[in-house]
Formats: C-alpha cells, sequence, structure tokens
C-alpha cells in the first residue's frame, strides 16, 4: 500500500501537476463561472468541485494507461478539455455564445502554458545540467491565473457576443492548443521523437509564445469590436429617445394648437349667439345649437386615457405616428397611474416595438390592418403585447431579422435597443408568429427603479 501511494505522489499526481490543476481550476471558474454578484462560498464551492473533477479525470486516465499498450501522450490536455466542458454546461452562468468563446480561451490558455513550462524547462536544462524543470512549469500554471485575471477584467459576456465572434476566438484558440497536442503525442511516440523534441525545444518555446500573442491579440480585437458595437447601440439608443422626446413635444404643440383654434371658435360661436338672442331669432338660435352640438360631439383628436400620465403620453404619440402612416392601432391599456420606467425608457421600447408593427404592415402592404397593443399587470410585471398582420408562417420563436432597409449600418438595430430596454429593466421578451399574426411580447419588472446614475436598484417585493 505504501509502496502505490509512492507511486501515486511521484509519477502520477506530482506536486507541479496538482498546481497545474490548480491553476486549470481557478482559471475556468473565473472566466466562466464567476460575475460581479456571484457570492465567494459559491466560488469556493466550484473551484472545490472542479478541482475534483479534474483530480479523478487525471487518476481515472493515468490508471487506465497502465493496461494500454501505450500510454496515453495526452492525459492533461484530454482532462483540461473534459472538465471545462463539463463546467461549462453544468455550471456557467453566462450565455451559451460567451460560454464556448470564453471556454476555449481557458483551454487555449492551459494547454500552451503548460506545454511552453515543459519546452522551455527542457530549453534550459540543454544549458544547465540538474537544472529543475519543474519550476518553470510552476511559473507557467501561475501565468494561467494572471491571464485569467486580466481576461476576467475584460469579459466577452460584458457584451452582446455575436456568432462570428464566438467562433474568431474558438477557432484560434483550438487550433493553437491542437497543434500542441498533436506535437506531444509526435513527441512521446518514440524515443527518437522525444530527442527531436528536446533539441528543437527553444524553437518550440518561441511557436508557443508566438501563437499565445495570436490569441491574446484575437481576444483583445474582438473585445473592442464588442465595445464599438455596444457604444454605437448606447448612441443609437440615445439618438431615438432624443427624437421620441421632440416628437412628444412636437404631439402636444400640435394638440395646444387644436385647443387654440376650438377656444377661438367658440369666442367667435359665443358672439354670434348672443347676436341671435339680442334679436330674439329663437329657431335660429335653437338650429345653431344644434349644430354646435353635433360638431362638439365628435372628438377633437384621437388619445388614450389611462389615468398614466407618462404612458399616455408614450401611446399618444405611437397612436399619431400609426394615425400618418394610415395604420389603425387597438389600443387596450390598464395599468397603475404610477411606475418606475422614466419616460426614456418607454419611449425607446414601446416607439421601436409599435414602429416595427406598422413599418411591417405598411411594408407589406395589408389594407385596413389594424395593430394590437394590449398594456397591463401580471403579478408584478408589466405586459406589453403588440401584434400586427404578417404573412410569416407560425413560428414558436423568432431571432433577430434582418432589416429591410438599405442602410444596415443605421436600421437594424430595433431589436437590440428592445432586449437592452427590457434587460435593463430585469424584464424578458419574446418574439413568435401565431395564425397569421406577429406577436412581440415584454415583461418588464415593476418592482425595478432607475436611479439617476443609470444604475438599477430593486425593491423588496411585499405580501
Amino acid at each position: 500500500m505504501r509502496e502505490a501511494f509512492e507511486v501515486f505522489f511521484i509519477h502520477i499526481f506530482d506536486l507541479p501537476f496538482a498546481m497545474q490543476i490548480l491553476c486549470a481550476t481557478v482559471s475556468t471558474v473565473l472566466l466562466l463561472g464567476v460575475r460581479k454578484q456571484t457570492k465567494i462560498r459559491r466560488i469556493v464551492i466550484d473551484i472545490v468541485w472542479l478541482y475534483a473533477v479534474f483530480f479523478a479525470l487525471h487518476t481515472f486516465f493515468n490508471v487506465v494507461g497502465w493496461f494500454l499498450p501505450r500510454r496515453l501522450a495526452f492525459t492533461s490536455d484530454l482532462v483540461y478539455f473534459l472538465g471545462i466542458i463539463l463546467y461549462t454546461v453544468t455550471a456557467s452562468r453566462h450565455k451559451w455564445i460567451s460560454r464556448l468563446a470564453m471556454a476555449s480561451v481557458v483551454f487555449s490558455l492551459n494547454t500552451l502554458m503548460a506545454s511552453l513550462g515543459t519546452v522551455f524547462g527542457n530549453a534550459i536544462e540543454m544549458h544547465f545540467d540538474g537544472f529543475d524543470i519543474s519550476i518553470t512549469k510552476i511559473i507557467a500554471y501561475l501565468i494561467v491565473v494572471a491571464c485569467s485575471v486580466v481576461f476576467f477584467k475584460y469579459p466577452l459576456f460584458k457584451f452582446e457576443t455575436n456568432l462570428f465572434d464566438c467562433i474568431l476566438n474558438v477557432v484560434c484558440n483550438v487550433l493553437s492548443a491542437l497543434l500542441f497536442v498533436i506535437y506531444e503525442y509526435v513527441r512521446r511516440s518514440s524515443h527518437e521523437w522525444m530527442t527531436i523534441g528536446f533539441q528543437i525545444s527553444g524553437f518550440m518555446t518561441v511557436v508557443i509564445i508566438f501563437l499565445f500573442a495570436i490569441n491574446i491579440v484575437t481576444y483583445f480585437m474582438t473585445y473592442k469590436l464588442c465595445g464599438q458595437r455596444e457604444r454605437a447601440l448606447d448612441l443609437s439608443l440615445q439618438a431615438q429617445k432624443e427624437q421620441g422626446l421632440k416628437e412628444l413635444l412636437k404631439l402636444n404643440e400640435s394638440k395646444l394648437a387644436e385647443l387654440r383654434e376650438v377656444r377661438h371658435d367658440v369666442k367667435n360661436q359665443y358672439a354670434y349667439m348672443q347676436m341671435l338672442l339680442e334679436n330674439d331669432k329663437f329657431d335660429e338660435l335653437k338650429a345653431y345649437f344644434d349644430e354646435v352640438l353635433g360638431t362638439l360631439a365628435k372628438p377633437l383628436f384621437k388619445s388614450v386615457d389611462s389615468g398614466n400620465a407618462l404612458i399616455d403620453s408614450v401611446l399618444n404619440l405611437g397612436l399619431t405616428k400609426a394615425s400618418e402612416a394610415g395604420v389603425a392601432l387597438d389600443l387596450r391599456v390598464s395599468v397603475p397611474p404610477v411606475l418606475p420606467f422614466s419616460k426614456s425608457t418607454l419611449l425607446s421600447l414601446f416607439a421601436n416595438v409599435i414602429d416595427n408593427a406598422v413599418e411591417a404592415v405598411v411594408r407589406d402592404g395589408m389594407e385596413n390592418a389594424t395593430v394590437e397593443v394590449t398594456l397591463g399587470m401580471q403579478g408584478d410585471y408589466m405586459l406589453f403585447c403588440v401584434s400586427n398582420p404578417t404573412r410569416l408562417e407560425d413560428s414558436e420563436s423568432i431571432d433577430d431579422l434582418v432589416t429591410s432597409k438599405s442602410d444596415k449600418t443605421v436600421h437594424g438595430l430595433g431589436s437590440k435597443i428592445i432586449k437592452k430596454t427590457v434587460k435593463k429593466c430585469n424584464g424578458y421578451c419574446r418574439r413568435f408568429v401565431k395564425d397569421g399574426k406577429f406577436v412581440s411580447e415584454c415583461l418588464l419588472d415593476t418592482l425595478y427603479k432607475e436611479k439617476s446614475g443609470g444604475g438599477r436598484i430593486f425593491n423588496e417585493k411585499t405580501s
């Protein structure tokens, strides 16, 4: 039993490899599992169980290797791959595209640094007899943790990562890692290749550093591109908010002008009625009264009156714009008089969803079409649902649609703005087609409150 323990802790699970697995565990949890609100207790639990997974996988492959004609030459790489994939699938708290991109970064980082520690140590051994290669290995593992901290400060999951960003990072990182997995397999395949690998260890050190530099540049280029897209979206959102506020002001001025005209007409009508009364022309006065009453029975302008002034002003803008486009808007509104959302937030959401529906009806040339807008409460959430006739086939879920407008750089941001606004309010949004209608549903958390600094807080739920 004692000899078995000595063999295990000397040839299978020595101190450098224990450090290697610890650093791989920390880097994986840091880049795939930690968010700003993640508690320390949760981080520690993840590190412990992932370390146990790495340990179990490493032990399993080494035990199996003793019964094979040739031991596996890429045991550690396979351990990294399986452990990282398992953690990515079961414990990561990020979106799937961000998970895949960051998982490839973690795998490449650990694989390249493990190879660097070995080949660089071999290069030093060629010039200094008796050098302990475990020193370079441990240094390489500590570099893994240091790089992970840097990547954590600039994470891809901070932004909306698209499929291209994911593929770019996955291809660069996985190919560079596989190159050295193959290299290690070939190097250990025979004594002759072991000798050659030892002799070219200096060259391979330069190659690893070069590939590692390429991966870092690719990562930060992707980070910068994602940041630029996010800033472009914010600028577009801000411009849309300002435009919406201008349109609201213009609408209010228009209604005020109409009221002034009515006031002027009323003064003239009173003067005319007074003249009829003074001349005892009662029959003409009665006829004129009937005419005036018939005119006043008609509404001066279409408007929403839900009891919530903020909701009314935003929906009235949508009602006016739809009317100008020749599209009928069927509004069903039942909301409390006070909601925690700002006018700019509601403008961003309502304007984009309603505008998209109206534009779709006009684009498809549907005459006498009606866009239905429902606004009501579902528990602690406000439901905002817009549906319009469509020629699309039924679908339970629809991803982002490609804009039909000629300028792709300016247009087509509506869906992203909607998602960003809903996410900001701790909400949920989905789009689907059912029974010939394109439906956009959004739920906004009414326990959400905007802060003046742009952040957000949440009220505690009360019974």
